[in-house]
This record gives C-alpha cells, sequence and structure tokens, in this order.
C-alpha cells in the first residue's frame, strides 16, 4: 500500500510540512509558557510581555549562532524557543497574548 504522503504533490507536501513546523512551535510556545510560569499564576498579557522579551533577546544574539550551527540550544527553553522561530510565531506581546489564550 502506497503511503499517503507519496501522493501528494510537491506543493501540498510543503504546505504539510509548513503545518507541522507551525504545530511544533504553538506546541513549543506552551512549553515555555510552562517553564515561565509552571504555577499557571501569571496574567496572559504578562506573559506574553515575558515570552516577548525573552524571544527578542534569544533572537539577537543567540539563535544567530544556533542557526548557522555554532552551537546547540542549551535546554528546553532554548529549545523551544528555536522551534517558536523556525515557525516564524509572533514576537509581539500583543499577538502572543492571542496564541496563549
Amino acid at each position: 500500500m502506497t503511503p499517503p504522503t507519496e501522493r501528494l504533490s510537491g506543493l501540498a507536501l510543503d504546505r504539510l510540512d509548513g503545518l507541522r513546523t507551525e504545530a511544533d512551535g504553538l506546541l513549543a510556545l506552551s512549553e515555555f509558557c510552562g517553564l515561565l510560569d509552571p504555577g499557571h499564576t501569571t496574567a496572559r498579557y504578562r506573559l506574553a510581555g515575558i515570552v516577548a522579551a525573552h524571544l527578542q533577546r534569544f533572537e539577537a544574539a543567540a539563535w544567530v549562532r544556533i542557526r548557522r550551527g555554532g552551537r546547540e540550544p542549551r535546554g528546553p527553553a532554548e529549545a523551544a524557543m528555536c522551534a517558536m522561530l523556525r515557525a516564524d510565531l509572533p514576537r509581539s506581546r500583543r499577538r502572543i497574548v492571542d496564541l496563549i489564550g
């Protein structure tokens, strides 16, 4: 029997890959929020601001080296931020708050 993905066109496979990347990024956002606020006590808007600040710092420094292959992510928080950036998730507090709602 032919695997279902072998019947898809290149365009469909690209779209499927994009959806998987986005899903991985959203899951990573959820995990990252859990790392930052394990007790789920921080207000959504404040948590979104914290996430946005972490992403901004990470993207400006560590992400550049990781993306170039200069080093690996250090720990689950950096791995989550890598997945979020690969998925091109929003980086602003305003847009992040909609995702973590």
